[in-house]
């Protein structure tokens, strides 16, 4: 049925929108990644749009409707098929994208990786789904499913079963050497963001011999399945005469967005100094970055603001560098390890008199030499001397 047959179809609820009260409430968009802020006349509007009413009997606004339906947020179907409408509610500030390390087993030795030596921890299925379903429940946006390598996850299959019907956008995070056309059959979510450190050398050179050719293979394979695509980079020595070749490729892939990032250190980079690029020759590189990214701040507060993670032993921590500091058992509550998290004012940065503190929010808080203190990359990027 065409959009301008709305007044005498069934309006319902796109089976890929969901009503979230997060601050304030909005209506996602989970295929596209687009959050769109509404008032409670529209909550009202899209808790009746449950595939039972018709639209004439739901509202006379044509160009509002019209536009839902081109966005993807209602359908308009020929014949009644009702659905379940509710609101998810969230906290405040909200948890937005929960990152949640499936096993810390991996099939790289990676020279950067700030997890350090694989392991072979894995959290058990039944808790990563009950962990999984509290933070639908509490409106989250999108779920970074992560490792290690999650594709060594023994249970991934079964989880990402279990997990089809939660109202986020499921991204899952990988080095990209382990996927064919067996996984893609089953690995059903909406995106699938690849580490691309380089173009050949400069990628294999962090990741290893024979990694580059099977991270491109596995990117090739995710876009002809029709999977979104993305794709994270790490600055290093060995890589920087090779960003115009990776904005190509990004480019024609069709990639949805391309984070860039200074390494930071510990982990595996203590052994691998050679790699590490100063500052002032990074920052450039930043601004080959484009798409949202989640580990932003939100405004008057520092990063983080709406990201936690869950390690494999079921530990709630800020993020993933953060490992040694636990908020909590997120296994026993994840809204309650949220509660924990310190949210940072920028008034209380020691850069707050700062003239970029607007635009670089503070930066990253684990980079920073101190709690309060000033991110070097970021100072650098907006050329503030120490």
């Amino acid at each position: 049925m065409n959009n301008r047959d709305w007044r005498r179809a069934y309006l319902r609820l796109h089976p890929k929108a969901a009503l979230k009260k997060l601050e304030q409430p909005f209506i996602y968009q989970i295929s596209n990644d687009e959050l769109y802020e509404i008032d409670e006349k529209a909550v009202g509007f899209f808790l009746r749009c449950d595939g039972t009413i018709r639209g004439e009997d739901l509202t006379s606004e044509n160009d509002f409707v019209e536009y839902c339906i081109e966005e993807g947020l209602l359908e308009a179907l020929s014949v009644p098929h009702p659905v379940d409408v509710s609101i998810s509610v969230n906290t405040d500030p909200s948890l937005r994208y929960l990152e949640l390390h499936l096993t810390n087993r991996c099939n790289l030795r990676c020279a950067h990786c700030y997890l350090g030596y694989p392991g072979s921890r894995e959290i058990i299925l039944s808790d990563a789904v009950i962990i999984t379903q509290e933070f639908a429940s509490m409106g989250g946006l999108r779920l970074l499913i992560s490792g290690g390598e999650p594709l060594l996850y023994k249970d991934l299959k079964k989880y990402i079963a279990l997990t089809n019907d939660i109202k986020a956008r499921r991204v899952l995070f990988t080095n990209g050497t382990l996927i064919d056309s067996d996984k893609l059959s089953w690995l059903h979510v909406d995106e699938i963001q690849f580490s691309l450190d380089g173009w050949g050398k400069g990628h294999d050179a962090l990741r290893g011999p024979g990694t580059f050719e099977k991270t491109i293979s596995g990117i090739h394979s995710a876009s002809r399945a029709g999977i979104a695509v993305s794709v994270s980079t790490m600055i290093h020595r060995k890589n920087l005469d090779e960003f115009d070749l990776m904005k190509n490729f990004i480019r024609d892939i069709g990639a949805v967005e391309w984070g860039v990032d200074v390494m930071a250190g510990g982990g595996n980079l203590e052994k691998h100094g050679e790699l590490v690029v100063s500052y002032k020759e990074a920052v450039p590189f930043l601004d080959y970055a484009f798409g949202g990214g989640y580990h932003g701040s939100s405004e008057g507060y520092a990063c983080g603001r709406h990201l936690m993670t869950v390690m494999p032993d079921g530990q709630a921590v800020k993020c993933g560098f953060y490992r040694n500091k636990p908020l909590g058992d997120a296994r026993k509550g994840l809204r309650e390890c949220w509660m924990k998290v310190e949210h940072i004012p920028l008034s209380q940065l020691e850069c707050n008199g700062c003239s970029s503190l607007n635009e670089c929010r503070g930066g990253c808080r684990f980079r920073a030499p101190g709690p309060l203190a000033p991110d070097p990359v970021m100072c650098c990027y907006y050329g503030i001397s120490g």
